[in-house]
């Protein structure tokens, strides 16, 4: 019976082990849509898709992932509104977005333009 116990415990700790390796082997991760670079008119909104490709070659979005990390340099020029996958155009300006998940990471730019013109 206690080999039993030992031989289940120990294969629920591999189980984790597993698990907690699958999530942190990411090779890469990239935007989807809308574009990159982004561009975008001062008070225009766009939907985002964040992409990442796995360890094992598996692509999967990423998008609402709590572990995903998407900030802008410049929040006052492009916000980021995480929660419904958005960039917002706040100001004229440039920056650039940083997309990062697990150890995986990416840069785009992004231009925003007065809507005037």
């Amino acid at each position: 019976m206690l080999k039993r116990s030992r031989l289940f415990a120990t294969l629920v700790m591999l189980s984790f082990m597993s698990a907690t390796f699958a999530g942190i082997n990411w090779k890469a991760v990239w935007l989807d849509t809308p574009y990159n670079p982004v561009h975008l008119k001062v008070g225009e909104s766009r939907p985002y898709t964040v992409m990442g490709l796995s360890g094992m070659e598996t692509k999967a979005d990423l998008t609402h992932s709590q572990y995903l990390t998407v900030v802008s340099s410049d929040p006052t020029i492009l916000e980021v509104d995480k929660e419904n996958a958005q960039f917002i155009g706040k100001a004229p300006g440039h920056v650039e977005i940083r997309i990062s998940f697990s150890e995986a990471t990416s840069i785009v730019k992004a231009n925003v333009v007065d809507a005037s013109r």
